[in-house]
C-alpha cells in the first residue's frame, strides 16, 4: 500500500479513498458513511470543534455556536484571511480548512492503519473562470491548507477528469464519453476517449455554478421579500421613500458569507431599517434572523426547496414558521423556472463550448456521466437533452466518483 491518498474536498460534501491491492478503498469518514458533510460548527457551549454530520446536527438543534458550510467557496477571496473570536482564539479560514483537512487525514490514517504522506486533491476546472490570478490564487490557499494539514506534497487533479477515471472499466475501447459533474459550487465538465490503459482526456471545462448557487437563488428571490428584500425605506434627511439595500438579502442567501452577518455592525444595520421601514414589521423578521441566527437554517430551507423542485408538478408551500408563526409563501413552476432557468442556459452553453473546444460532435458521445449532488436537477438534464439529444446518460457514483478517481491517480502520482 502507497503512503498517498485522494481527497474530493467539496462544497457540499467531501470525501478521502486510497489503493489498497490495486483496489480503491473509500474511507470511512462517519459510522457507516464514506462522505462527510463539508460542515464544521463551533460549539461554544461545549467549547468543541463538531464537523460533518454533528456540525449539521449542532445547528438543527440549535446550540449556541457558529456554523460554517461551502468552505470551498471561499478560497482565493480575501475572507480567507479575515479573522474570528471563535473558541478563545482569532481563526481565519486557512486555520478552519486546514483543521477540517487534517481531520480526513487522519480518518483515513486510522482506517488504513499507515500514515499518509502525501495527497492528489481533487480541484475544479475553474475556481474563477474569469479571473486567472484568483484561480491561481484558489489552488494556492488549498495546496497552503494541505501541506499545513501534515501533508508533504500535493498534486491536484480536475474533479470532472477524476471521474473520467473512475468510469473507464465501463466503457467499450476508443469509445468518447462526457462526465458533467455539477457540484456544490462548480459545473465541470470532461470529455474523453476510452482507451485499454485508461482515458485519454481530450478537453475539460467548467463553471463557477453549482448547487449553492441554486440555493441562494431561491432564497433571494422567494424568502428573502418576506423579510425585506424589495420592500421601502422612508428616507430621513427628505420625502419620499427608498428601496431597502440588497447587500445584506444577498449575503444572507449565501451559504459562506452567512457567519458574518452576526455581528454588531450588521445588526446596527437592520435595527436601523426597521426604524425607517413603511412596514417595519417585516423589517423585524430580518432581526431576528440575525438575532437567532437563522440564515442557516433559511439555507438549509432553500436546499431542500431546491430538491423539491424535481418531484413537483404544481409548485409548493414552504413553511417559513423558523420566522414567524404562520409565515410562508407559495412558489409555482414558473416561479422556480424564473429563478433556475438561466442556469440551465449557463450549463448548456458550457456543454456546447466543450463540445467545440473538444473538436467533437454531439453524435460522436456515446455516453454521458453525470456525477455530483446537482447533477440530477431538470434544469441540467434539459441542458444535456438538448445539447446531445442522441446521447445515454448514465448516473455515477454522485459521491464517490471523482473521490475513486483521485485514488486511481495516486499509482500514477508516486511515479
Amino acid at each position: 500500500m502507497s503512503n498517498w491518498l485522494g481527497i474530493d474536498f467539496g462544497t457540499s460534501n467531501s470525501a478521502a479513498a486510497y489503493l489498497s491491492d490495486g483496489q480503491v478503498v473509500r474511507v470511512e469518514l462517519e459510522a457507516g458513511a464514506d462522505v462527510i458533510p463539508t460542515a464544521v460548527f463551533f460549539d461554544f457551549q461545549g467549547q468543541q470543534i463538531l464537523h460533518g454530520t454533528a456540525a449539521n446536527k449542532a445547528l438543527i438543534d440549535g446550540l449556541d455556536g457558529r456554523y460554517m458550510r461551502s468552505l470551498k467557496s471561499v478560497l482565493g477571496t480575501g475572507l480567507m484571511h479575515e479573522k474570528r473570536q471563535l473558541l478563545g482564539r482569532r481563526l481565519d479560514f486557512f486555520e478552519i480548512i486546514t483543521g477540517f483537512l487534517a481531520l480526513l487525514k487522519n480518518r483515513a490514517e486510522r482506517d488504513a492503519g499507515i500514515k499518509f504522506d502525501h495527497v492528489v486533491a481533487g480541484r475544479p476546472v475553474f475556481f474563477y473562470r474569469e479571473d486567472a490570478g484568483k484561480d491561481k490564487a484558489a489552488q494556492r490557499d488549498l495546496e497552503t491548507c494541505y501541506l499545513n494539514a501534515g501533508f508533504s506534497s500535493v498534486k491536484f487533479l480536475y474533479e470532472p477528469e477524476a471521474a473520467a477515471m473512475a468510469s473507464a472499466g465501463n466503457a467499450p475501447d476508443d469509445a468518447i464519453g462526457l462526465v458533467v459533474d455539477i457540484g456544490g459550487g462548480t459545473s465541470d465538465f470532461t470529455l474523453f476517449r476510452s482507451e485499454r490503459a485508461g482515458v485519454k482526456i481530450i478537453f475539460s471545462n467548467g463553471l463557477r455554478l453549482g448547487g449553492t448557487h441554486f440555493d441562494r437563488q431561491i432564497n433571494f428571490d422567494h424568502f428573502m421579500p418576506l423579510l425585506g428584500r424589495g420592500h421601502n425605506l422612508k428616507r430621513r434627511f427628505a420625502d419620499g421613500v427608498m428601496q431597502a439595500p440588497k447587500r445584506i438579502f444577498a449575503d444572507l442567501s449565501t451559504w459562506e458569507k452567512i457567519p458574518f452577518l452576526y455581528d454588531r455592525k450588521s445588526k446596527l444595520l437592520v435595527e436601523s431599517m426597521v426604524r425607517d421601514a413603511v412596514e417595519p414589521h417585516v423589517f423585524s423578521r430580518l432581526l431576528k434572523a440575525l438575532d437567532m441566527r437563522l440564515g442557516h437554517d433559511l439555507a438549509f430551507l432553500a436546499e431542500e426547496t431546491k430538491m423539491s423542485y424535481n418531484r413537483q408538478s404544481e409548485g409548493s408551500i414552504v413553511n417559513l414558521s423558523l420566522i414567524e408563526a404562520n409565515l410562508n409563501t407559495h412558489l409555482s413552476i414558473d416561479n422556480f423556472d424564473n429563478s433556475l432557468s438561466r442556469y440551465g442556459i449557463q450549463i448548456a452553453e458550457a456543454l456546447s463550448e466543450t463540445l467545440e473546444k473538444g473538436n467533437t460532435d454531439a453524435n460522436d458521445v456515446e455516453s454521458v456521466i453525470t456525477v455530483g449532488g446537482s447533477s440530477s436537477m431538470g434544469i441540467v438534464t434539459d441542458a444535456i437533452d438538448g445539447c446531445l439529444p442522441n446521447t445515454q446518460i448514465q448516473q455515477g457514483a454522485v459521491f464517490t466518483s471523482i473521490v475513486d478517481g483521485l485514488a486511481i491517480a495516486t499509482q500514477m502520482a508516486e511515479k
